[in-house]
């Protein structure tokens, strides 16, 4: 005679949707996929990924300049593709249309070629 586990799975109702506990739940949940997924994001088409480097996050711009408002955030650590050897004013060329970011705040991850 084959035993049987001692597990069942609960039913899904609405009522198991609503409320702080499920707010809570969702929400742990999800930080910890971000946590294990932060900087993961690269494709390596470029054969260069670099990581931002320093405490605060790295502003994105539409141009190799600071005139115009940040397009986008990177926040430290993160890792992303860049176009190889593509610097201007001091800012480096970042995978997609019109992405520059400071490149003093970037450095190359190991296996790169930049």
């Amino acid at each position: 005679m084959a035993l049987r586990p001692k597990f069942t799975v609960p039913k899904l109702e609405a009522s198991s949707f609503k409320g702080w506990t499920f707010v809570l739940i969702a929400g742990t949940v999800l930080a910890v996929v971000a946590m294990f997924t932060q900087g993961s994001g690269t494709t390596n088409e470029t054969g260069c990924v670099m990581a931002v480097q320093g405490a605060a996050p790295l502003d994105v711009y539409r141009s190799a300049s600071t005139q115009f408002e940040p397009v986008d955030q990177l926040a430290p650590g993160a890792r992303v593709d860049a176009e190889p050897g593509l610097i201007e004013n001091g800012f480096r060329k970042l995978l997609g249309d019109n992405r520059w970011a400071v490149n003093e705040r970037l450095a190359a991850t190991e296996g790169s070629t930049c």
